[in-house]
């Protein structure tokens, strides 16, 4: 595995219990990438975040990303392009060395020790070769902020300056505006009298008697 040859590699998996749409906002956040940018790297295809990586800084951006709600891949880009599984020990911990004989072994068929493994590991037979990298959509080639890193510095904008000193406070039930009622209303009556009690004002009108038509009806003769 070359030093500085690994890639992060998303192809929209996300954490177990992860939204859909907080995943797409953290990205658009992390990369500082638009809605559109943001759907291209969820279109289902292979897309490389980030490539020329060591050891150390492709699983800072495993862990980053995975706290973003993604499931990332940290391939090799050598010519068997096998996912890089993750540490399950501290760098200080050594690994068992190879015995002498061991070495020619691993080394004699890698072609077809590499196809048993993809074909009996579900990981591995997801990695695909550098080849099936070239031409999807290419992921921004920015590196990735600490948490609590400010992305963006804050404008902070003056307090704006008003003069209060012209101002004052009155006391509590105080009025604030002096009320004049207004005048009281003058109505000319000189044009109106009063007759004596019992007076009648107006002739009573007699109303003509009402007029039925009874043409229609008749008398039962009928002894009872």
């Amino acid at each position: 595995m070359a030093a500085d040859n690994l890639a992060i590699v998303f192809r929209g998996k996300l954490v177990e219990g992860a939204a859909l749409a907080q995943v797409k906002a953290n990205f658009a956040r992390l990369f500082n990438a638009d809605a559109a940018r943001v759907e291209q790297m969820f279109a289902g295809q292979a897309v490389m975040i980030k490539k020329g990586l060591d050891a150390a800084g492709a699983e800072k951006y495993r862990q980053a990303l995975e706290k973003a709600g993604a499931l990332v891949e940290i391939l090799d880009l050598t010519a068997s392009a096998q996912p890089v599984a993750r540490p399950a020990a501290p760098a200080s911990s050594p690994a068992p060395a190879a015995t002498p004989a061991a070495a020619p072994a691993a080394s004699a068929s890698p072609p077809p020790t590499a196809s048993a493994n993809r074909a009996n590991d579900p990981a591995l037979a997801r990695a695909a070769p550098p080849a099936a990298l070239r031409g999807t959509p290419q992921a921004l080639e920015s590196s990735l902020a600490e948490p609590g890193v400010v992305l963006v510095e804050a404008q902070h904008v003056a307090a704006p300056d008003i003069a209060t000193d012209h101002l004052s406070v009155a006391a509590v039930g105080e009025r604030l505006v002096d009320y004049t009622p207004p005048p009281p209303l003058a109505y000319d009556l000189s044009g109106l009298s009063l007759d004596a009690p019992g007076v009648t004002l107006s002739d009573a009108r007699p109303a003509p008697p009402p007029e039925f038509d009874l043409s229609g009806l008749s008398l039962d003769d009928t002894p009872r």
